[in-house]
């Protein structure tokens, strides 16, 4: 009883002293700005543009003069400080209905959802938000939003994000 009585205390010794002491973890090395894009994106976050109608890239007036008011200022500082080899990613969003790529007379949520960002990103430089560093992209209905139905006209938007140069 004495021997079992001791193996079990100097594993369990043993095992405290290693669960004491943590092997000292290097940090990876990494992008010296993933916290200022992760900030920047999240303020994107809460900006999108919605309102568009079944299949169309026209950006609702109302909806359109409401958020630049609010937006614009907020697009701007972030392009101001774009960290060297991001651009801001105006990027198009479609619904569930539809297919993809173009069938038919069907011209496809990717079209579509391009459309979209291309308007909003025409519409900035209208309003005087230019740079080199903005770019659009459209990816059809691969980004529905969580908990809303595929069909849900909230899925017709266009959102912002700061992304690596390509």
């Amino acid at each position: 009883m004495k021997k079992v009585l001791c193996i079990v205390s100097v594993f369990a010794i043993a095992f405290f002293v290693a669960c004491g002491s943590t092997p000292e973890v290097q940090q990876p090395v990494g992008d010296p700005n993933v916290a200022l894009v992760k900030a920047q994106n999240k303020q994107l976050e809460k900006i999108p543009v919605t309102g568009f109608a079944y299949k169309s890239a026209a950006i609702p007036k109302q909806e359109w003069d409401k958020w630049a008011e609010v937006a614009a200022p907020v697009l701007k500082e972030i392009i101001n400080k774009l960290p060297e080899g991001y651009v801001l990613q105006v990027t198009g969003h479609a619904d569930g209905s539809g297919p993809e790529e173009p069938v038919g007379n069907k011209p496809g949520n990717i079209k579509i959802s391009t459309e979209r960002a291309k308007t909003v990103y025409n519409a900035l430089k209208a309003k005087g938000i230019t740079s080199p560093k903005m770019t659009y992209k459209g990816v059809g209905s691969s980004q529905l939003l969580p908990g809303v139905e595929p069909r849900d006209g909230a899925n017709r938007r266009v959102t912002f994000n700061v992304v690596p140069k390509k």
